[in-house]
C-alpha cells in the first residue's frame, strides 16, 4: 500500500517547526527542488537562478504580513540544508507555474444536515502532476501553545490543505481570472497555511479579506461549529458563495461571477454535487470515497489519471491524493495517488 511519508513536528516557535520538518523530509525536499529545476527548464527555458530569484521578491511582504509563516519555511530551509531561495520557489510554486494553468483538484463541504452523523466534512481530490506523488507529506503539528494542526503539503511547502484542533478545515483547487498577473502578493501557500492557524471561522475569512493577492485561487473552509463558505478569490477581492441544501462543491471555474473566468469550465463540481444529492442526509464517509473515485466525464472526471499522452508521464495530469477531513471527530482520511486505487488511511488530530 502506497502511503505518504509522515512529519511529525512539536515546535516552540514557527522557526523550529520548521527545522524539525526540514530534518525529517530533507530527501523528499531536495528531490523536489531538483525536480523543479527540471520543470522549470523543460517548460519555461528558465534557469533555477531566475526562479529563486522571481521567488525572493515575495520576501519583504511576506515579513512584513505573515512573519510567522516566513520563520517557518526559513525554518525548513535550515533543517533541509537549503538555500532560502529555493525554499520559497517551492512555496511560490503556484503562482511560478500560473500561466498558462491547468485544471487541478475539486474540493467539497458537507455540513452535519446532509451526513448519516457527525461533520462536518470538507475534503477533495488534489490535482497536479504524477511526478510530485513521491515528495507528497503528511504534517502533524502539535504547538506549544496546545494548537494541532495536520494537513498535507509538497516536501518544503508549509501545509496546503487540511484541519486544525479549534474546528478550522481548508482544501482548495486552482482558479484563473481575467484579471491574474505576474505580480508579487502574499503566496497562496503562505494565505493557505495562516488559514490553518485560525481559531474561529471568521478570522478565516478574515485572513483572505486582507490579504494581497495577484493571481486567484478557490478557498473551501469550514468549521466544526457548523458553518462553510466557498471563497473564489482573484486580485483585489473575492466571492462568498454559502452552502445550499448543506453542501458546496467547486472546481476550477468561477462560479458567482463567470466574467472572472479565463478558463474553460470543468464539470466536476456539478458531478459532484450530483452525486451528494442522491444521498443528502444519509451521507457516510465511504459513500464521500465513493464520489471522490467518480470516473464519469473522463478525462475530465472527479478522479483524475493521465490522459495527455504527448507529455513525459511525470508531467501528467492525475489526482495525486484524495483527502477527507472530518471536523467534529478530529479524523483524517488520506489516500496517496488517485482516490481509485489507494486506500484512504485514517489519522488522528
Amino acid at each position: 500500500m502506497r502511503a505518504f511519508q509522515m512529519v511529525e513536528v512539536s515546535p516552540s516557535a514557527p522557526f523550529d517547526m520548521g527545522v524539525q520538518y526540514g530534518r525529517q523530509a530533507r530527501e523528499k525536499i531536495l528531490a523536489g527542488i531538483e525536480g523543479y529545476k527540471r520543470l522549470f527548464l523543460e517548460t519555461s527555458g528558465m534557469p533555477w537562478g531566475e526562479i529563486s530569484n522571481y521567488a525572493r521578491e515575495f520576501i519583504p511582504g511576506a515579513e512584513e504580513t505573515m512573519p510567522d509563516v516566513m520563520a517557518e519555511v526559513r525554518g525548513i530551509a535550515e533543517g533541509a540544508g537549503a538555500s532560502e531561495g529555493d525554499l520559497m520557489a517551492l512555496n511560490c510554486r503556484y503562482e511560478i507555474t500560473k500561466f498558462p494553468r491547468p485544471e487541478e483538484c475539486t474540493s467539497f463541504a458537507l455540513l452535519s444536515e446532509t451526513l448519516r452523523d457527525g461533520g462536518p466534512l470538507v475534503g477533495q481530490n488534489w490535482d497536479y502532476r504524477a511526478g510530485i506523488i513521491e515528495n507528497i507529506v503528511i504534517i502533524h503539528a502539535r504547538c506549544s501553545d496546545g494548537t494541532r494542526v495536520l494537513g498535507l503539503a509538497e516536501a518544503g511547502q508549509v501545509i496546503r490543505n487540511g484541519f486544525n484542533s479549534h474546528g478550522i478545515g481548508l482544501c482548495a483547487n486552482n482558479l484563473q481570472s481575467v484579471c491574474d498577473r505576474r505580480g508579487v502578493g502574499i503566496p497562496v501557500t503562505f494565505l493557505r497555511r495562516r488559514i490553518l492557524s485560525c481559531r474561529t471561522f471568521d478570522e478565516a475569512i478574515g485572513v483572505v479579506k486582507n490579504s494581497r493577492r495577484e493571481v486567484s485561487c478557490n478557498l473551501m473552509i469550514a468549521s466544526s461549529d457548523g458553518r462553510a463558505a466557498d471563497l473564489e478569490t482573484y486580485p483585489g477581492g473575492f466571492d462568498l458563495i454559502e452552502p445550499e441544501g448543506g453542501m458546496i462543491t467547486h472546481a476550477n471555474h468561477f462560479v458567482a461571477n463567470p466574467k472572472n473566468e479565463a478558463l474553460e469550465t470543468s464539470p466536476r463540481g456539478d458531478r459532484l454535487r450530483g452525486l451528494f444529492e442522491e444521498k443528502s442526509g444519509d451521507i457516510d464517509v465511504p459513500y464521500v470515497i465513493r464520489s471522490l473515485c467518480d470516473h464519469e466525464n473522463y478525462p475530465k472526471a472527479i478522479c483524475r489519471h493521465p490522459s495527455d499522452v504527448g507529455m513525459p508521464l511525470e508531467r501528467r495530469g492525475i489526482t495525486v491524493a484524495g483527502v477527507v477531513y472530518d471536523l467534529g471527530k478530529g479524523i483524517a482520511r488520506i489516500c496517496a495517488g488517485p482516490s481509485c486505487e489507494g486506500e484512504f488511511v485514517e489519522y488522528r488530530l
